[in-house]
């Protein structure tokens, strides 16, 4: 009996009619598995993922496959966006086994859930060097039931190879940690893992590694290193100009399989979304380039359009797959887009790399290879005449679109998630002066704020289900909160921030390093408690909350704040040096540290016209606090009320300051 049909989880739902005898995770599956004495499947994938689809298809719906993983296992389902903890400990143990990870997972536990075999997407039929998801049935069950000793030893050899990888050894001492010379070796170790030519990380699939373009954006302002900052540029222009980026409506797909960032792999997250869009903001901030505020705002409108939930807060994301088919509602036929766009449209096929033989499986995808006004000079006309075409081609072809069937939402809100969504437009509206994208994320961040809290007032993972929040959700809504001080000087915000810190040093602390646990004190279901040091999609929680204590301490006068933030980074140091690309929040809280974060007060009558002013250029690193009157409550505003009617700018590291200036641009001369 399948027992997924009244399951919250869209994921879980598009298995609920599969023969496979189904459980959700819970309680009712694990006795069952502990009493029968028969191995778990747990299978985790995610409503938008297509190998997820595809092995469904071949695999979960055969009748025959159905029946053999209902006789000899209890089968579970798990949506790792509603239980990342447990994706999280099984995709490590898949990591353990095979050495890599991805979805689907599919892992095979005892009954008392610790991993004996694991692996990703089994096609249903052997290949080179994989097996048909039968075979691997038929292992796993063969050595659960003949070979039970050799099953339970390696479950304990995996979960010893799982508490390896999850130690840490601190850095010893603080001499010579928290240096430019450390952040030298962290940049030159991203640099050999970067792509000169194309942009990005690797010579394989590409990802928007926006944790280490980030990185990159603050060493090159802290040190104006031009290799730097000319890497972040290629990068971002890359993906400006790539198949990942939605050239009709907009927002990023989640990564591209090729260097050259040309074949998407189509779903599209929100966290993805959220954080180009605010690392979009920083470099338009620096550079003040249209194509980059262009893009900022493409994105954020793509996010308003697509995944706004009516009544508050952002689905998680749109599927890879419309109509049965991966691409289906982004990708072009030859004909059918010469079709709607007449004779004249030789120059948009050219520039977006349109045949008649398609530019993948048949169809086409956009992409370009150029910016506009460089193609436009080859062809002899105005760049303003070039990108009038263009955005006409564009609008013919997204008016089709849009009648295509869509992609499915995943219409999970999901707390983290969401909260990474509020920095992305708060941190927008300081760039471009909107009032309505300010409006945007203050209207998110009370949303999530009062709807997603338990009765007791911790926070929960996603709105409408009892899952309680893990350590991602409180860092990521403290970095929030604080990017929403500072844009909208609203200081009811900073008092939040704080409220949930100290909350989180409540719930989550792992006492011997000053680090914190994914999962809350009691919340925890699997073999192992971990710790958030690595990043994957997102930024590292544990580095977030390191940065998050940075800033409060400096805000709110708590140097011990500060010295809590310096004791998880000096506990990660060795792991950031060693890996630099997983890590790479971490170097961004390092600079912080080696480089000291700016400290901005702003005070007077016209103080927060000044801020608004401040808030649209980029000064790295740094706090800022603006006031209309004398306001002693805070530290960085204590005992700076002008006289006179003047409205001056305190310029401070370690509230060391240098003399008042008058201007923002005089800012600039001072740091």
């Amino acid at each position: 009996m399948n027992r997924l049909k009244d399951e919250k989880s869209p994921y879980l739902r598009q298995h609920a009619h599969n023969p496979v005898d189904w459980h959700p995770w819970g309680e009712a599956a694990l006795q069952r598995a502990r009493r029968e004495d028969k191995p778990i499947l747990l299978s985790i994938g995610y409503s938008t993922c297509h190998w997820c689809h595809v092995m469904a298809r071949e695999s979960f719906e055969d009748e025959a496959i159905a029946a053999y993983m209902n006789e000899h296992f209890i089968n579970i389902k798990l949506d790792r966006e509603e239980r990342p903890d447990l994706d999280a400990f099984y995709m490590s143990a898949c990591e353990a086994i095979t050495g890599k990870g991805g979805w689907p997972l599919n892992a095979f536990l005892t009954p008392q859930g610790r991993p004996f075999y694991a692996g990703t997407y089994f096609p249903p039929q052997p290949g080179q060097r994989i097996q048909s998801w039968m075979q691997a049935l038929q292992y796993a069950a063969y050595n659960f039931y003949e070979n039970r000793r050799a099953v339970e030893q390696e479950a304990e050899k995996i979960l010893g190879r799982i508490e390896r990888r999850e130690r840490f050894s601190p850095w010893a001492g603080k001499e010579g940690f928290f240096s430019a010379g450390t952040a030298a070796r962290v940049f030159e170790g991203l640099r050999q893992q970067s792509d000169p030519e194309y942009g990005g990380f690797g010579k394989g699939a590409k990802f928007p590694n926006t944790m280490a373009l980030e990185f990159l954006l603050h060493y090159a302002w802290h040190t104006s290193s031009l290799p730097a900052f000319r890497h972040l540029l290629t990068s971002l222009d890359a993906l400006l100009l790539s198949g990942l980026r939605g050239h009709l409506e907009g927002g990023f797909a989640r990564y591209a399989v090729d260097r050259q960032w040309r074949i998407p792999h189509f779903e599209k997250m929100l966290y993805d979304n959220a954080l180009i869009a605010r690392l979009l903001a920083d470099i338009y901030k620096w550079t003040k380039k249209d194509r980059y505020r262009a893009g900022l705002l493409e994105t954020l409108s793509f996010l308003e359009e697509y995944l706004a939930r009516p009544g508050g807060g952002f689905f998680a994301a749109l599927d890879a797959e419309s109509g049965g088919r991966e691409g289906g509602y982004y990708t072009w036929d030859y004909d059918e887009a010469a079709a709607l766009l007449g004779p004249g449209a030789g120059w948009f096929f050219e520039y977006y790399h349109i045949t008649r033989e398609g530019n993948w499986e048949g169809r086409n995808i956009l992409f370009a290879t150029q910016p506009a006004e460089q193609f436009a000079r080859g062809k002899g006309i105005s760049p303003a005449e070039m990108e009038d075409f263009l955005q006409r081609c564009r609008q013919k072809l997204k008016t089709n679109q849009a009648r295509r069937p869509r992609p499915r939402h995943d219409e999970k809100v999901i707390l983290p998630w969401n909260a990474l969504a509020v920095t992305a437009f708060a941190r927008a509206h300081g760039a471009t002066g909107s009032p309505r994208l300010l409006q945007k994320a203050e209207e998110t961040m009370a949303f999530l704020l009062g709807q997603l809290r338990a009765e007791d007032g911790r926070l929960l993972h996603i709105y409408g289900q009892d899952i309680p929040a893990f350590l991602d959700a409180y860092a990521y809504l403290i970095e929030a909160l604080l990017e929403l001080q500072a844009v909208s000087c609203r200081q009811h915000w900073l008092d939040k921030a704080e409220a949930l810190m100290r909350q989180a040093l409540e719930l989550f602390p792992e006492e011997s390093s000053g680090l914190f646990y994914y999962t809350a004190r009691g919340q925890g279901e699997s073999p192992m408690r971990q710790l958030a040091l690595r990043e994957e999609d997102m930024p590292s929680p544990n580095a977030v909350m390191a940065a998050n204590l940075q800033q409060l301490g400096l805000l709110l006068g708590r140097p011990e704040w500060q010295e809590h933030g310096r004791r998880m980074l000096l506990a990660a140091g060795n792991r950031l040096l060693e890996s630099p690309l997983p890590h790479a929040r971490w170097g961004t809280v390092l600079l912080g540290e080696a480089f000291g974060w700016l400290e901005i007060a702003i005070a007077g009558p016209g103080a927060l016209e000044k801020a608004r002013e401040a808030n649209g250029e980029f000064f790295g690193l740094h706090v800022l606090m603006a006031t209309e009157k004398p306001n002693d409550e805070y530290p960085l505003l204590a005992h700076r009320w002008p006289s006179g009617g003047e409205t001056l700018i305190y310029v401070c590291r370690d509230y060391a300051c240098r003399r008042p200036v008058r201007e923002v641009a005089e800012v600039y001369l001072v740091v």
